[in-house]
């Protein structure tokens, strides 16, 4: 790994140095003090905080919720904590040569309301007096979320908008109505783990911020901080900040868990006999603890697993993991902290598959299942096509069982000094090296018809000046012929000669894409931060820093499927006459089912980019205890963002074929063009995109101010109202410039610069807390200018385009999350959001090209109504827990055409833990989709807002064709991404 150094990357090493020369401890005479901590069902804590104050002398529990720790003699408040579960405090005298017991029952805190938070705060403190909306899940909480990825996990929280059908990774998420598309992965958010970036930038091409995170047993806890604050403490995240926060190994001894899970994943694939019982093999190991003898701490833990996948594709879905490390170093006032982190994992992304009856999904008859289809197979697993990397010389073989594979690399640094006098110093740094390799078929065009008004039809059109007479279609595989006919070029009919015209029973082909892409990257970064208590004020000051690097290498290939379950590709070839042009020569339209290798017309993609940003960020913050039940903050932060790089040029390659030089002109001087390999009737390389060898280049340099202020105003101890008001730009990043040459510079050198992007937002809710009651509810409104929407959209004549148009959007809504203990051991719980995202300025293209305004449309992909109910009930060794999520209706596209009905998904699952002599051992079965629901994450995500298909009149047209029974919009086909179907899992875990 290469990295450019900086200045910052030299100052976690340094700062690390000074804090291990500071003395550990000093002697003192002390005397033990020792107890138990247990839940209400008087059931071990383990790894509970027990801590005593003054002098911040603490430790935790042990696997039979015991603790034992010395402190010097005099008088002590114990604080005893764990998460998920309410504080305690005791008072206690320690005597010289005596013993004192601190035994403490904890009472659940579902909504973790007394948690100490450390996410979108200069200094942490608990959820109630935060003036942040924020949402926490501990260890078990996550492991009930069931989540089949990261994204999955995130329905837990309030007004996030999630599309987590994609698979197990790189799924996108928005917040409170923020703009998102197929493309922009995390918007306005940033995914944090140990409170650094995982990748400074989120929204990258193919790339989004999931595909470097995986949630395992390694995971403490999480935080998602939403909105208002969360712009002043990261960068380039208005809309919130969700931070995993792994197991340090904080237990008062050595710990840990190992878990074996399988699924049912088998019984859809080609296995037959018990072998149906190995679609999912996962392995998750977590130990940590103590070092003996020293003052050190540790954590390890990883996972394994191969999964052939709710949706066969005809080889195993993902594969794949990772190992994580961390070692902590405690000093008499502060510690340093080391991790690392190794991913090696493989995950498909889904995408969409071919349906009929745009606003109520149906499946083609002969077409993939709606639940359990794809358009991924076997049969076009191995790829090897003319390497568009190197102008068409040699080969590139990409495998699609690779998928979306990351590789991983991080180590990354913590180190907390308290420097007396009210002074603190922090500092977080990471060093990382990601590299991600892309394979996949990717949804462009509706389905179309295979032969008549179709693609053959079309292209016998187009070759009918040359003499074709008739055409074949084959598999690519095997060459079996799916049908031929005979054209005659006069009345332009096309007979039948053998095979079948309506072949699958819809007689569809579906253009596909494929975009071998690999996208290297580096990143440093580093956080420094100084405290101050002066008074009733925390104040805070510090310096971020980050310098990333990317490079990418992307090719547009274009392939012909059927339209199947695990589809075939297709070959097609036009026949001819002796006595024409083509003198009998045959048209080989396509090879090994592809049509266009590196496809060359305007707006298409061959991408050879390299391009950095250097960040540096300077934040100040005040939190301000006025009185006991009031507190103010104030945070500002100063953004620069300097962006520089080059993306190659690319041109067509002309090799010109001396047989059909006739069809040269003024208008068209490279019309006998035979790209490649120079041969005319070979058309899959006719129009073959090269790099140039010349680069356009950019150097941009953007400032933006962020504010925000907050209040927090305590009711009574247990009940706060708050409030919030920020404003944060966001700039834009490197996938802009990598891709977005001004088409009106004809040299192709100028890179269009963008804006910054303004967000304002507002928000006022309430916190409680009480024994059996959890509740928070926040209302929100968001003015989101100068946002780059981007229309992804495949032309007539195939060419892949990225619009990119400015417009502004508003939202508002409300936010629930609250939860009730009617009994002991059963809790309820609900989340639920009311929004609704507008758009109120933009223009779009309608279908005859012309630009109209569509303000006051409802933003695309994003409902008005998201809710969740469930239940967890735990009694003795068993638990059993269940969750039922809704998702309102929503708009497919940005002109309102296409209305996905709405949807409701149920979760649960059941687990015993053993006791006697197999304490320690967990079973657990859990099922996802339960109920099997058919519901819809986004249609027509790269189709183009202006195509016939999803245009307004089309949709509305009430006429029905007698022949069918349906009207048009019943009858077309488009393309659509079912949610993911029902997976029932069972593990058997011990924990020690």
């Amino acid at each position: 790994m290469f990295l450019t150094p900086t200045p910052f990357g030299r100052l976690a090493p340094v700062a690390a140095l000074v804090c291990a020369l500071v003395p550990a401890a000093y002697a003192q005479t002390v005397a033990p003090v020792t107890g138990t901590v247990t839940d209400a069902q008087r059931q071990p804590l383990a790894g509970a905080t027990v801590v005593l104050n003054p002098g911040n002398i603490g430790t935790a529990t042990g696997p039979n919720g015991s603790f034992s720790l010395n402190a010097p003699a005099g008088s002590y408040t114990a604080t005893i904590s764990y998460l998920g579960y309410k504080l305690a405090t005791q008072a206690i005298t320690v005597a010289e040569g005596g013993t004192a017991t601190v035994n403490a029952v904890l009472a659940q805190d579902p909504l973790l309301m007394d948690a100490v938070v450390v996410t979108g705060t200069f200094n942490p403190q608990s959820k109630l007096e935060s003036s942040t909306s924020v949402t926490s899940l501990n260890a078990r909480q996550i492991q009930t979320r069931l989540s089949r990825g990261t994204a999955d996990l995130l329905m837990a929280v309030p007004g996030f908008r999630v599309n987590s059908d994609g698979g197990e990774a790189a799924n996108s998420v928005s917040a409170r109505g923020l703009p998102a598309n197929a493309e922009s992965g995390f918007g306005f958010l940033q995914l944090m783990e140990d409170g650094l970036p995982l990748l400074e930038v989120g929204g990258l091409t193919f790339a989004k911020s999931d595909i470097h995170m995986r949630v395992d047993e390694t995971l403490d806890r999480l935080e998602v901080v939403r909105g208002g604050s969360a712009g002043i403490q990261a960068n380039n995240a208005p809309g919130g900040i969700i931070n995993f926060l792994s197991k340090t190994g904080n237990t008062g001894q050595i710990g840990g868990t190992v878990k074996l899970t399988g699924g049912d994943q088998g019984f859809y694939s080609d296995r037959t006999g018990l072998n149906q019982l190995l679609g999912l093999q996962r392995i998750d190991a977590n130990v940590g603890g103590p070092i003996k003898g020293t003052p050190l701490r540790f954590n390890i833990g990883g996972f394994y697993r191969k999964d052939d996948g709710t949706r066969y594709m005809g080889f195993p879905m993902n594969q794949g993991g990772q190992v994580k490390a961390n070692v902590t170093y405690n000093l008499k006032n502060g510690y340093v902290r080391v991790y690392g982190k190794y991913l090696n994992d493989r995950v498909a992304y889904l995408t969409s598959i071919p349906y009929r009856n745009l606003s109520n999904p149906e499946q083609i008859p002969g077409g993939p299942d709606l639940r359990r289809g794809t358009m991924y197979s076997e049969h076009q697993r191995y790829q090897d096509i003319p390497n568009p990397f190197n102008n068409g010389q040699g080969r590139l073989r990409r495998d699609l069982a690779d998928g979306q594979h990351s590789r991983y690399k991080s180590i990354s640094s913590e180190v907390f000094f308290d420097l007396g006098n009210g002074f603190t110093l922090q500092n977080n740094s990471r060093l990382l090296d990601a590299n991600l390799s892309t394979d996949g078929v990717y949804d462009l065009t509706p389905p179309l018809p295979g032969i008549e008004n179709g693609l053959v039809r079309s292209l016998l059109e187009g070759f009918n000046p040359l003499g074709v007479n008739g055409f074949e279609l084959r598999y690519a595989d095997n060459n079996q012929l799916v049908a031929s006919g005979a054209y005659n070029r006069t009345t332009r009919a096309i007979t039948p000669t053998g095979g079948n015209f309506n072949f699958n029973g819809n007689g569809l082909v579906n253009i596909a894409g494929i975009f071998p892409d690999d996208k290297p990257a580096t990143n440093a970064i580093n956080k420094l931060q100084l405290g101050k208590t002066l008074g009733g004020h925390r104040l805070s000051a510090g310096w971020y820093a980050s310098r990333y690097n990317i490079k990418e290498r992307l090719s547009y290939n274009q392939v012909v499927q059927e339209v199947a379950n695990r589809p075939r590709l297709l070959n097609l070839t036009l026949t001819s006459d002796q006595a024409t042009a083509l003198a009998g020569r045959p048209v080989q339209v396509t090879q090994n089912g592809f049509l266009s290798y590196s496809f060359g017309t305007a707006g298409s993609l061959l991408a050879n980019t390299d391009g950095t940003t250097q960040i540096n960020s300077l934040f100040f913050g005040d939190e301000w205890t006025v009185t006991d039940k009031l507190n103010l903050d104030l945070g500002l932060r100063y953004e620069a963002s300097n962006n520089f790089g080059r993306a190659g040029k690319s041109a067509q390659i002309v090799n010109l074929d001396p047989r059909f030089t006739f069809l040269n002109s003024a208008a068209n001087p490279a019309g006998s063009n035979g790209g490649l390999d120079g041969d005319y009737t070979t058309r899959y390389d006719n129009t073959y995109l090269q790099n140039t060898g010349e680069f356009r280049t950019w150097d941009f340099l953007f400032q933006t101010v962020n504010v925000s202020v907050g209040a927090n105003y305590k009711l009574d101890p247990r009940t706060a109202v708050y409030a919030r008001y920020s404003n944060s730009g966001v700039a834009p990043t490197n996938d802009q410039w990598a891709f977005g040459s001004d088409p009106s510079d004809p040299t192709g050198n100028t890179t269009v610069r963008g804006a910054i992007q303004r967000v304002q937002q507002a928000e006022l809710g309430v916190k409680a807390s009480t024994d059996r009651l959890g509740l928070g509810l926040t209302t929100f409104y968001s003015r989101n200018t100068d946002i780059p929407f981007t229309v992804q959209q495949v032309n007539p004549a195939g060419g892949f385009t990225l619009n990119r148009q400015r417009g502004s959007v508003q939202s508002a809504g409300v936010e629930a999350e609250i939860t009730v203990q009617p009994v002991t051991g059963l809790t309820l719980r609900g989340i639920g959001t009311l929004q609704t995202a507008r758009i109120i300025e933009f223009n779009q293209l309608d279908e005859t090209g012309r630009l109209i305004s569509i303000a006051g449309n409802r933003l695309e992909d994003t409902p008005d109504i998201l809710l969740e109910a469930g239940f967890e009930y735990t009694r003795g060794g068993f638990d059993v827990f269940s969750n039922y999520r809704f998702f309102g209706d929503r708009y497919a596209n940005r002109r309102n055409t296409i209305l996905l009905p709405s949807y409701g998904v149920l979760f649960g699952g059941v687990g015993y833990n053993f006791a006697g002599s197999l304490k320690g051992v967990r079973l657990s079965v859990q099922g996802t989709n339960i109920l099997n629901a058919l519901g819809f994450g986004d249609a027509a995500a790269r189709n183009g807002e202006n195509s016939a298909a999803t245009s307004l009149a089309f949709i509305e047209n009430p006429t029905v064709n007698p022949a069918t029974g349906r009207t048009p919009a019943q009858s077309a086909n488009n393309l659509v991404r079912p949610i993911l179907p029902r997976n029932i899992t069972a593990s058997i875990g011990y924990s020690f």
